[in-house]
């Protein structure tokens, strides 16, 4: 690994991407009003459906170390965490599940059709520019296919240039905290060949994960550390952000590489506790828009990854007394969109995708989403209908594979400027979406069914929303109602006997939601701000009636959750407060008294200050998280870490 990754890194930094130099974003057709934590920031009250975005202002603001820690803030949202920073981190929006949501890169989907699962832990906050959550149809008329196919978007953006004027910015970052955690970072941006710019970052993470926690046992209860939680990870990208004549490219190469440790659930003997991971992803991917005349706009996207990811238990019941599997995933995507501006307020577009999706020996899966849009947009009112398309076909190297796939899905949008001067919207939106098995859902030795359906989703959310701004202070709120309906869910359920379990589309789940969210912020001389979101969902099975579990609230899913944080910037000293509040819920689909999970919080504190030298500017930080050491499961029988301190310097030049 020493040998190789100074090369990799080095190749890397000869691909590159882009979004924004002072460039305009290759992937938006609308400017996002997004701008430091210190001003205005907003809900997109003109978007068709819930829109929240987290800059980098307000993440360092919450001290979020991972884009999990980031999205914990936003309202309709909940996140599965398995404790600790090499946790498995997922997220579910407006209570359809971690495959309902699409994770995206510089506007580029991630995807994994190995387990569908994209762990949200892997994200450093140090690179991310912003995420941007879309709990509906977006606004975005130049989305690819499979983007505007999901129920819900988390669009991660990595750092972009910001060079105003200079030719070369550079930054360097180092952190340490609590159970041994280290972590070094160095960013550096600049100019080349005029009005292109470059920018590469590299990243390393060490953590001991040792963290301590309360076993409950009965008499014997007492004070214990977790094991085997150590994780190490490096990640290196570099991106090309360029004009082209009327055209601008974005080109980005990314590295990632892991091994971790995988802690056991507590009730077990934690010596047991074996389980290693390695994990070793690459991939390269490049956007280009392109106005072609004064009405049309071509957008064209590629990508190429490959994933090797290795299991290794060295503590198994069989012959050779370990398990060490591994595994190889290759992916292709391309991607066009063709927006025509029919009239002053009428366009529409156009999108297909092309996508393979190959796991080593086991199969290998083509989908082709494509999509027609059209859009009216005047000063008081948008509108937006979408039909969306799907369809697959699979190659299995041992027995039949799943059957083809085509799936027409309706999209239809509106929003209503009620009260202009106060900047009052009113939307409603409608979608149908569909999730496709994953290749371990289908082909998993014993377990996978070929027979397998979709999960087939229906969305439906009506709300409002209030941007306005007065001299100093900025105000943007939304509330919204939504009711949702997943149908053929797909789960593990027991087969012939408890001792075979085998995957099977079983019944409905209705979710009645409402989300709401408020975010104040004054600019000045003493800036401060304030944002809360606050999610109620009644998640309810609606499989058989009468039933035992007949509507019983979904496991991990809490009636009620809140988050809020608030922020003063003085020139002396700065200081952030955040909180976050999950109700209680239950760890299985029967809402037995044995599976209740108690409810919880978490409050962090923070202090930071920016010391202005002659050629640059260092930033000392001190964090405390869990301020009141507050002991709490979100996943049954896996601990989150109590009282973490993080002391962070930088230096910007």
């Amino acid at each position: 690994m020493r040998t190789c990754c100074p090369a990799l890194i080095a190749i890397l930094c000869i691909h590159v991407n882009a979004q924004e130099l002072s460039l305009p974003d290759s992937i938006r057709t609308e400017d996002l009003r997004e701008v430091r934590i210190s001003a205005d920031r907003t809900y997109g009250a003109d978007a068709l459906s819930t829109e929240q975005v987290s800059d980098a202002g307000l993440m360092n603001a919450t001290g979020a170390l991972q884009v999990s820690d980031a999205v914990k803030y936003f309202s309709g949202i909940t996140v599965k965490d398995y404790g600790g920073i090499g946790g498995l981190k997922t997220v579910s929006v407006r209570g359809l599940g971690a495959s309902h949501t699409a994770v995206a890169l510089d506007g580029v989907m991630i995807t994994d059709s190995q387990t569908g699962q994209i762990d949200l832990g892997r994200f450093s906050a140090g690179r991310t520019g912003s995420v941007r959550l879309v709990s509906g149809p977006d606004n975005d008329m130049l989305q690819s296919a499979a983007m505007a196919a999901q129920a819900a978007t988390v669009n991660i953006s990595l750092h972009k240039p910001e060079l105003d004027g200079q030719r070369m910015k550079s930054r360097a970052q180092l952190k340490a905290g609590s159970f041994h955690t280290v972590s070094a970072q160095a960013q550096t941006d600049f100019l080349v060949c005029g009005s292109s710019a470059v920018s590469t970052n590299v990243e390393w993470l060490q953590t001991g994960g040792d963290y301590p926690y309360i076993q409950n046992n009965g008499s014997s209860s007492g004070i214990m550390k977790r094991k085997n939680s150590d994780v190490r990870r490096l990640s290196a990208d570099a991106a090309l952000f360029s004009g082209i004549g009327q055209s601008d490219l974005n080109v980005r190469a990314c590295w990632y590489q892991s091994e971790q440790g995988l802690p056991a659930n507590i009730l077990y003997n934690e010596n047991a506790a074996s389980e290693r991971l390695w994990n070793r992803d690459a991939f390269i991917q490049a956007t280009l828009r392109s106005a072609l005349g004064s009405r049309l706009t071509l957008q064209t996207v590629a990508k190429y990854g490959m994933s090797r990811t290795r299991y290794l238990d060295r503590d198994v019941n069989n012959s050779s007394g370990s398990t060490d599997n591994r595994y190889l995933e290759r992916e292709c995507h391309v991607s066009a969109v063709l927006l025509y501006r029919i009239a002053g307020r009428l366009s529409a577009s156009a999108a297909v995708d092309g996508r393979r999706s190959e796991l080593q020996g086991v199969s290998s899966r083509y989908i082709l989403n494509s999509s027609a849009a059209l859009k009216y947009a005047s000063e008081s009112l948008v509108l937006t209908a979408r039909l969306n398309h799907i369809a697959t076909r699979e190659h299995a190297l041992d027995g039949l594979p799943a059957a083809p796939l085509s799936h027409l899905s309706p999209v239809f949008a509106a929003n209503w400027t009620v009260w202009p001067a106060a900047g009052l919207h009113v939307r409603a939106s409608y979608q149908n979406t569909l999730r496709l098995p994953t290749f371990n859902d289908l082909y998993f030795e014993q377990v996978g069914r070929r027979d397998l359906r979709p999960e087939r989703a229906q969305v439906a959310s009506a709300g409002l929303a209030v941007e306005h701004a007065f001299r100093h202070l900025s105000l943007s709120m939304h509330a919204d109602a939504y009711d949702s309906r997943v149908r053929d869910r797909i789960l593990a359920v027991p087969g012939s006997n408890t001792a075979v379990w085998m995957m099977k589309n079983v019944g409905l789940v209705t979710t009645h939601g409402f989300e709401t969210g408020l975010e104040l912020a004054c600019s000045g001389p003493v800036r401060y701000g304030t944002m809360m979101s606050y999610t109620y969902q009644r998640a309810m099975d609606k499989s058989r009636e009468g039933g035992t579990t007949w509507n019983h609230q979904m496991p991990y899913t809490p009636r009620h959750s809140a988050a809020g944080t608030a922020f003063l910037e003085t020139r002396p000293l700065c200081a952030g407060v955040n909180v976050i509040y999950s109700g209680k819920y239950f760890c299985n689909a029967y809402n037995g008294p044995e599976y209740a999970m108690p409810s919880y919080y978490e409050l962090g504190f923070s202090l930071w200050r920016d010391l202005k030298l002659e050629s640059a500017t260092v930033r000392l930080k001190a964090e405390c998280m869990n301020l009141t050491d507050s002991r709490y499961e979100v996943v049954r029988n896996y601990p989150m870490p109590g009282r973490q301190i993080r002391l962070t310097a930088s230096v910007d030049l």
